[in-house]
């Protein structure tokens, strides 16, 4: 087959091209950097508004419990159909799964406005559970761009511009939350007007979803496409979602997965019931920013293929287990002296210092250790279509942790060290399950593998998923 330049050459079977000497620049509407500009803008008007609210503390509502409640709503769903949407992607197309995944978060929005002047929350609730829906597909289909497009040694960097946007919104929300709450120095729900600001940036991810180019369409630098088979049928795909939870590989992550984001219910109470509107308006511009620096710093080292891939890895997980552990403690010594000594922390107040810093460092730490999941499954799949259900698993059991978390934090009755208890321990657990896992991987992803199958060591898997170190199988 003669070799074409990238503007024609499309393979109809696996949407894999060759590279040659005849190759041309790759137009930048059908670059992997077009891609994920897209999809960035995406994730900063819809979830990244949705992260911009509830770094407000309780989705800038007054008392936490309810909002709590519908959070736990909108996760809940979210594990259903991140599963649902990891092989339905296969099925509709990336594009699409993009665009319904945008519906749902205006709704969430709204909701949160009419349950601000209102008692009745039925319509909270419509609004969490569509979005709960919606994001699902979202969630699948953003991890799929992400780590699915890039060529190789790339994906750091990309999974880097991916967190820039994601808190990118938080933190110019967290302006907008500043201007507009700035005397309001006592705790209390945000002004009104500022829900409307956050639903008009949400409703702006629909269209811009539309321009997402799918995989066949997307030309790497070294004039590949990416690689992806035809999708088998809902069943199919479906199916093939939840055989991953029988990989001993899966299994020794669920506990990092879960536990993820299980830290954000416990941030939004702490904030929501210990600071004022203008300090937690303040904390959700600059917080975020922890999370832009620690993905940018872990990137640019999880891109450097001349050290060994478990050297990487091991590396950063040592790191993010100090830095989990130590955040916990910390939070255990601050929860008490609330207890103690009934304080309410303005940016004006002597204990501010210590007290927000805290945040900082959840952001910078959480950010990091979501970067790094998706670096790990990146090293289990051989084509886009496989990366997607594992995409779609990973991100549905985080889902699952958030949906604990949130009803833990619902129900006023339960103690705050239930939580910090939880975070902690479930965290130490994360960790030490996932080290073997990490010392058995192998550069082996749909970089170096082709689209059938074929990992760095030969090994060919017809469903497209890599093979790890022998070491798992005896895990």
């Amino acid at each position: 087959m003669s070799v074409a330049p990238p503007e024609l050459a499309i393979p109809e079977a696996t949407g894999h091209a060759q590279p040659g000497s005849s190759w041309k620049k790759v137009p930048f509407f059908r670059s992997v950097q077009f891609a994920v500009l897209i999809a960035g803008l995406v994730t900063f008007s819809a979830p990244g508004m949705f992260d911009a609210m509830g770094n407000l503390g309780a989705g800038g509502a007054a008392e936490p419990y309810a909002v709590n409640a519908a959070n736990a709503l909108v996760y809940g769903l979210m594990v259903i159909f991140c599963i649902t949407a990891g092989g339905l992607i296969n099925v509709i197309g990336l594009k699409w799964a993009l665009v319904l995944g945008t519906v749902g978060y205006p709704l969430y929005s709204a909701g949160l406005y009419t349950n601000s002047y209102s008692s009745n929350t039925w319509f909270l609730l419509f609004g969490s559970a569509f979005c709960g829906i919606s994001a699902g597909f979202f969630w699948a289909a953003e991890a799929t761009v992400y780590i699915g497009y890039p060529e190789p040694g790339e994906k750091g960097r990309y999974l880097a511009q991916w967190a820039f946007w994601k808190n990118l919104a938080p933190a110019i929300g967290g302006a907008v939350n500043l201007g507009v709450n700035v005397s309001t120095n006592q705790t209390g729900a945000i002004s009104r007007p500022t829900y409307i600001v956050f639903i008009v940036i949400m409703c702006l991810g629909f269209p811009i979803s539309m321009f997402l180019p799918s995989p066949q369409r997307v030309m790497r630098k070294d004039g590949t496409n990416v690689p992806s088979l035809a999708g088998k049928g809902v069943v199919h795909e479906i199916w093939a979602v939840l055989r991953l939870l029988k990989e001993k590989k899966i299994l020794f992550l669920l506990p990092a997965f879960i536990s993820s984001y299980f830290y954000l219910a416990y941030q939004s109470n702490y904030l929501g019931l210990h600071f004022t509107v203008r300090t937690r308006a303040l904390s959700s511009l600059v917080a975020p920013f922890a999370g832009i620096i620690s993905s940018y710093a872990m990137g640019y080292f999880l891109d450097q293929r001349q050290i060994p891939v478990r050297t990487r890895g091991a590396i950063v997980l040592g790191i993010l287990f100090v830095m989990e552990m130590g955040v916990w403690i910390w939070a255990t010594v601050m929860q008490h002296e609330f207890d103690t000594k009934n304080m309410t922390i303005d940016w004006s107040s002597k204990d501010f210092g210590r007290a927000w810093t805290l945040v900082f460092f959840w952001t910078f730490i959480g950010q990091a250790l979501q970067n790094y999941l998706y670096w790990v499954i990146s090293h289990f799949a051989t084509d886009i279509n496989a990366l997607s259900r594992y995409a779609g698993l990973f991100r549905s059991m985080e889902a699952l942790g958030q949906t604990i978390g949130w009803a833990i934090a619902s129900n006023a009755s339960i103690s705050p060290y239930a939580l910090i208890g939880l975070n902690f321990g479930g965290l130490f657990v994360a960790f030490i399950s996932a080290t073997p896992i990490v010392l058995s991987l192998v550069e082996s992803d749909i970089d170096s593998a082709g689209a059938f199958g074929v990992d760095s060591r030969g090994k060919v898997d017809g469903d497209g998923e890599a093979s790890v170190d022998p070491a798992i199988a005896r895990a």
